[in-house]
């Protein structure tokens, strides 16, 4: 990274707060994430790389300081509100609001307030920040920080060595934001969204031979309640399948009306008081639903009417969400799960040091086997543990290969109880448990339960800020614990 100026701001002091020892904990663990964060020098590659993206696109023309300056202030100010989004877990809106009210959070975000007057960013400003950079620049920033942590300047920033040498892997699935993938719902969803685009179109000037939108609705939401009364039924099937194909005639018509819209919205969409890109983005909605709705109507046909079953790697799962899979995990609270696979590793800290989000359906033992080859490039790891479902002779190899020693639980129970005998893997396997309780924490405290995303790339992007954000609060917590101790000798 290359030098750049960056000059602080002088900001109002913190309000005391006696005798709470909730706020003194809160604030404490914001000061240890932004001394972490300043000695680390991380919100300065942001900028500096938002200074390196405007200097590309001048093609040769020098920047002049004062651009310089404003651009790593951004990257600063967008590196800090996007770790704070995911910290709260507050909404854009909710967190635009929050800034202002907390002389706190405008220190963090390094917001010059010294005048009582700061410009807070508001939730359109705060959503660009976190979309800012791709999700790969910021894999790259949290592996930076996992190696800056567990070499030798480890001990300064958190107040002791860290280490990679025994690691804990473990896979899991990560809920899309969806509801039950109900055939002929996900017909109504396509027809519902057209109706809606359509709606939208003539808002905003545009007309064309319809009947108001409205009762399109109706009828759809008429038909989808008879739909959903019969099926409660099992001897009424005909009727049902009557039903159905009434809602196929409805959307059928809806389809070809949204034709035309979509058409009128590409060829003429000036006659509208929408601007070149609203239009464009209605265009495209229209396009996608128009697109999925007769993959909707075969499938639900195929199930309604001919009884067909369709492999879960054909299925139309949901026409909002994209490269969402069905997860077979066989858990207690539901046989299967609707979203992506994710592999995490941490080490005995609870650092992530690797971690990987599929947009496919991936088992166990193949996630296993790519954490493994990503781990031994990057980091010096003596021994790895994980469950039944990691374990196999191809990762047993592996290991044995690299010299790592295998700590993966056998899936034969009298093997199990064979290398439960020996202590080191007894050890080993007693602390992978708490490996649950990690991703537990990432899932539903750090990601608030699922990725509303609904591409994959957004996905992504989630994932990488969650996890780089995860590891600061270990990090911040670990320094915290060690300067207690320090104080208390």
């Amino acid at each position: 990274m290359d030098n750049v100026a960056f000059q602080c701001e002088f900001f109002q002091p913190l309000q005391e707060i006696r005798g709470n020892k909730e706020y003194a904990d809160y604030l404490e663990m914001v000061r240890s994430i932004d001394k972490i964060i300043c000695a680390s020098g991380m919100d300065l590659a942001f900028g500096n790389s938002l200074v390196e993206r405007k200097r590309a696109s001048q093609k040769g023309k020098k920047l002049k300081a004062s651009q310089i300056a404003k651009l790593t202030r951004t990257g600063v100010t967008a590196y800090r509100c996007a770790v704070l989004k995911v910290l709260t877990g507050r909404s854009f809106r909710e967190l635009s609001v929050l800034i202002a009210e907390s002389l706190l959070l405008q220190w963090f975000c390094r917001l010059d307030n010294f005048d009582g007057a700061p410009k807070i960013p508001t939730k359109s400003t705060l959503q660009r920040y976190e979309k800012m950079f791709d999700s790969e620049f910021v894999e790259s920033r949290v592996l930076e920080l996992t190696r800056l942590v567990l070499g030798e300047d480890g001990a300064q920033l958190v107040g002791r060595i860290l280490d990679s040498k025994d690691v804990f892997i473990d896979g899991t699935c990560v809920k899309a934001r969806m509801h039950f993938p109900v055939d002929w719902i996900l017909l109504k969803d396509c027809a519902w969204t057209v109706v809606k685009a359509i709606s939208l179109a003539r808002k905003h000037g545009m007309r064309h031979r319809i009947k108001p939108p409205e009762k399109f609705l109706s009828e759809l939401n008429a038909i989808c309640m008879s739909i959903a009364s019969l099926s409660k039924n099992r001897r009424k099937v005909v009727e049902k399948k009557r039903e159905f194909r009434k809602l196929k005639s409805l959307c059928k018509v809806i389809a070809a009306h949204g034709e035309r819209y979509l058409s009128l919205l590409r060829n003429d969409w000036s006659s509208t008081d929408l601007s070149e890109a609203e239009a464009k983005l209605v265009a495209d909605r229209l396009d996608k639903m128009l697109t999925l709705l007769p993959v909707a109507m075969r499938q639900a046909h195929s199930r309604m009417i001919t009884g067909k079953q369709i492999p879960n790697e054909e299925k139309l799962l949901s026409v909002y969400h994209e490269n969402v899979n069905v997860i077979n995990r066989g858990k207690a609270s539901g046989n299967v799960e609707f979203g992506n696979v994710l592999f995490i590793a941490e080490q005995s800290d609870g650092l992530i040091l690797d971690w990987k989000l599929y947009d496919g359906n991936v088992k166990d033992p193949a996630g296993t086997k790519d954490s493994i080859k990503r781990l031994v490039a990057e980091y010096d790891v003596e021994s790895l543990a994980g469950d039944r479902g990691c374990q196999s002779k191809t990762n047993d190899k592996i290991l044995r290969d690299k010299g790592i020693y295998n700590a993966l639980a056998p899936r034969n129970p009298l093997e199990f109880a064979e290398k439960m005998m020996e202590e080191r893997f007894k050890r080993l396997q007693k602390r992978r448990g708490q490996t649950e309780g990690r991703i537990g924490i990432l899932k539903n405290t750090i990601l608030d339960g699922s990725l509303y995303e609904r591409d994959f790339a957004g996905r992504e992007l989630k994932m990488a800020w969650a996890i780089l954000t995860h590891n600061l609060w270990v990090l911040a917590r670990i320094k915290a614990a060690e300067s207690k101790l320090k104080n208390a000798a």
